[in-house]
């Protein structure tokens, strides 16, 4: 069912509404009068504790706190070094988490309900932190790169056969003949591809047959993508398998930078990591898909690589390689759960293989285009990790599994649960500021003293830790845009974990739409703001008019108040990503140069290409060299020189400006080898947009501030540029 636009506007303002009357009905001399720290009450810290002098016990680990985020960066990346970072981090929240055990507010029950569960979401904090203390000594990213170089020649010398598998449901056939392509570029002298069709789609069948690889489509649907693979493990006979979505790019290099971890008999997997050649739907959507990096990031470039050293890491189900043997011995891919990979590879865990995690970026993918499909898309995520902890005794994880593969496990599952935390830390101070009391029992002295140091910590340390890959000012803004449609889905999850909650295949598919604020997603940031806005004018707006009409304060208001101006902020942030920009073009444009000679009705001229895609490219000519006359239709030959490749162009456009004349054009029908080398071309991963993008602290904050004032223009609707 649909709800129309109107009813949500009629839900935000019965929502103001109430709200503004309690406030009417309640201005003096507060909503429930003694919530607010009652200043009777008997509070006073151990003598070691107490703040009696600001300039030593404010100014002093404030400044201690700046110095060593300022001097941590400057640190060889070293396992002392990342021991005595982690320890100063740890050792600054059991200093905040001591003094915030004396801070719960207990003059009435609701604030101390409030207060109560505001702390428990911190110490949930400290918990995971810890567990992760030991294992995140080891980050060291290379390692595996590193192996990999030895182990290169072996597998040159002795290549196992590989079965290269493509499974695919509704994707579009563009996208499928990318990957086929890409996959037939693969070096390897053993590979056998095979095209994986669950949609039973002609179309697939003679796209396999153009192209020359093998087609497989059964004759049902049962158990998903799980079934597809376990229907062609029964049909294929390759030593190793290799499984690639069909929006994935596969390298040249692939299987010689993985099967050589194979000559270790104990390893059933090798994952390489998910990284993509279009922005998150969030970051394209604020402007930023050249700056931040993905929400993926700190898992595939951080959490994989120390989890790699306790033999615990995921398989992502795409970009990876396993040992048949291995996949038949746990009875094929796991099926009892909406997904496979995850799954599949806690089993092989449990019945005592290794899987190995090599930390470089050795395909590109594409992500979902629309906000709305990428949610849906970590909604299933999320479902099926929870699902993992419904099979007890088919993925004995807790009896099988090491004491760190369990920490790993049991920081897994208190993560799916951060939608409740992140829930607590937007409403909870909301609620504070609309009811009159604080969460944090304490003058706003204490707090300088024992939370501005440990903020400031908690907000600049782990960025170096995971070598610039986790900013927790944009985490929080990740957390906030999922987290409401996390919780309903979570509900749904504990009542029915197995049962079908939502769509079971990302739409890949790319459409001309945009423009417009998806009401559904946004409606939770809008009330946030409309209700944060209402109660700060007639807070702090209504006495102006008249001093009777205001509200007595508590103590703490004014930090009750900080923390809902930041969370706006970030609330803000969250409803400007719900707006999808339109997608201007059918193919992806990539800023990459290269020399070209354009031979254009039978005139050849010299340029430098400024962008290219699969569909065509944009080619600044040589100074001096004018714009053709040639009316947009006219047809010729690009060569790109550095790369030998060669392509019919049909002009588009020609126009110029001090930098020279500039062209765009579309490519003509293309043979599968012009198609390949164009494919290799574009995505090889050796390009600096094609590299995880990686900021500084300073830098990422201030990208948070400028990401609600950065203009990003929304083009009216109409039909895609096919270049």
């Amino acid at each position: 069912m649909t709800i129309k636009p109107w009813a949500w506007w009629f839900l935000l303002g019965s929502i103001l509404l109430l709200v503004v009357s309690l406030l009417v009905v309640n201005l003096q001399p507060g909503w429930l009068g003694s919530v607010q720290l009652n200043p009777l009450v008997q509070r006073s810290l151990p003598e070691p504790w107490q703040v009696s002098d600001p300039w030593r016990h404010v100014i002093l680990p404030v400044a201690l706190a700046l110095g060593v985020a300022l001097v941590v960066p400057t640190l060889p990346r070293r396992p002392w070094s990342h021991a005595l970072v982690l320890s100063l981090l740890l050792l600054a929240a059991i200093r905040y988490f001591l003094w915030r055990s004396t801070t719960i507010n207990t003059a009435h029950p609701i604030s101390l309900v409030a207060s109560l569960t505001l702390f428990a979401c911190e110490v949930v904090y400290l918990i995971t932190t810890t567990l992760q203390f030991y294992p995140s000594i080891f980050f060291d990213p290379l390692r595996r790169r590193r192996q990999a170089d030895r182990l290169a020649g072996l597998a040159t010398e002795q290549p196992p056969s590989v079965d290269i598998w493509i499974p695919t449901y509704n994707e579009p056939t563009r996208m499928v003949r990318r990957c086929v392509l890409a996959c037939k570029n693969i070096d390897h002298p053993r590979k056998t591809i095979t095209v994986l069709d669950d949609g039973h789609r002609p179309a697939m069948a003679e796209l396999a047959q153009e192209l020359g690889v093998n087609y497989l489509s059964r004759p049902d649907n049962q158990h998903r993508k799980a079934g597809n693979l376990n229907y062609a493990l029964a049909r294929t006979s390759g030593d190793l398998i290799a499984v690639f979505d069909c929006d994935f790019v596969p390298f040249r290099n692939f299987l010689r930078r993985t099967t050589g971890f194979f000559s270790d008999p104990g390893v059933a997997l090798v994952q390489t990591p998910q990284h993509y050649f279009n922005a998150d739907a969030h970051n394209r959507n604020l402007g930023l898909e050249s700056v931040m990096p993905d929400d993926m990031d700190y898992f595939f470039n951080y959490l994989q690589v120390i989890r790699d050293r306790f033999n615990a890491v995921i398989c992502c189900g795409t970009s990876y390689v396993a040992r048949r043997s291995a996949i038949e011995a746990a009875g094929g891919y796991v099926t009892s759960c909406i997904i496979e990979d995850h799954q599949t590879s806690t089993k092989l865990l449990t019945q005592g293989w290794r899987v190995v995690y090599l930390d470089e970026i050795l395909s590109l993918g594409e992500v979902p285009r629309s906000f709305r499909d990428y949610l849906d898309q970590r909604l299933r995520w999320m479902q099926g990790n929870f699902q993992i902890f419904y099979r007890g005794k088919e993925l004995p994880i807790w009896s099988k599994l090491t004491f760190w593969q369990q920490s790993f496990y049991f920081n897994l599952l208190v993560s799916l649960f951060t939608p409740f935390f992140r829930l607590a830390y937007i409403l909870l101070p909301l609620a504070s500021l609309v009811m009159g009391f604080t969460l944090i029992a304490a003058p706003p002295i204490e707090y300088l003293a024992y939370g501005v140091p440990f903020i400031l910590l908690l907000y600049t340390l782990p960025t170096w830790l995971t070598n610039h890959h986790h900013f927790q000012f944009w985490n929080e803004v990740y957390e906030a845009l999922f987290c409401f449609p996390a919780v309903t889905r979570i509900v749904r999850i504990l009542r029915r974990p197995f049962g079908i909650l939502g769509s079971l295949v990302t739409n890949k598919e790319v459409s001309g739409g945009g423009g417009r604020l998806d009401l559904g997603i946004a409606w939770p940031f809008l009330t946030y703001l409309a209700v944060l806005a209402a109660m700060l004018l007639l807070l702090y707006g209504a006495p102006l008019l008249n001093p009777a009409w205001g509200r007595s304060r508590f103590e703490g208001e004014s930090l009750m108040l900080a923390w809902n101006l930041y969370n706006a902020w970030v609330m803000l942030t969250c409803l400007l990503a719900c707006i999808d920009r339109p997608i201007e073009r059918g193919a992806d444009r990539f800023p990459l140069e290269q020399i070209v000679r354009l031979d254009l009705g039978g005139t050849q001229m010299w340029g430098v290409t400024t962008d290219i895609s699969e569909q065509g490219a944009s080619v600044r000519l040589r100074p001096g060299t004018s714009a053709p006359s040639k009316v947009p239709g006219a047809t010729g030959q690009l060569a790109l020189v550095e790369s030998s490749v060669e392509v019919p162009v049909e002009l588009v456009t020609a126009g110029g400006d001090r930098g020279g004349a500039l062209l765009r054009l579309q490519f003509g029908p293309l043979g599968e080898r012009q198609e390949s080398a164009l494919i290799e071309l574009i995505y090889n991963g050796s390009a600096w947009y094609q590299k995880p993008r990686r900021v500084g602290t300073l830098d990422a904050l201030l990208i948070l501030i400028g990401s609600v004032w950065k203009i990003v223009p929304a083009q009216p609707q109409g039909k895609m540029d096919p270049h």
